[in-house]
C-alpha cells in the first residue's frame, strides 16, 4: 500500500512538473509566465495584506 501511494504521489508531481514547463500555443510555458507577472502579484500581496493590517489595527483601537 505504502508504493502504491509512493507511485501516485510521484505521478502528480511529475504531472505538475510537466504542466508547468510545457509550451502553450503563445510560445510561453506557465512557469515562465507566473515569473514574468510575479512582481504584479507580490504588489497585490502588499495591498492586501497593509489593507488586513489597518483592518485589525482599527478594530484594536475600538
Amino acid at each position: 500500500m505504502r508504493m502504491l501511494k509512493f507511485m501516485a504521489v510521484g505521478a502528480a508531481v511529475g504531472y505538475g512538473i510537466y504542466y508547468l514547463i510545457r509550451e502553450k500555443e503563445n510560445g510561453k510555458s506557465v512557469l515562465e509566465e507566473l515569473l514574468e507577472d510575479a512582481p504584479e502579484y507580490v504588489d497585490r500581496a502588499k495591498k492586501y495584506v497593509e489593507f488586513t493590517i489597518d483592518q485589525v489595527a482599527e478594530r484594536l483601537h475600538k
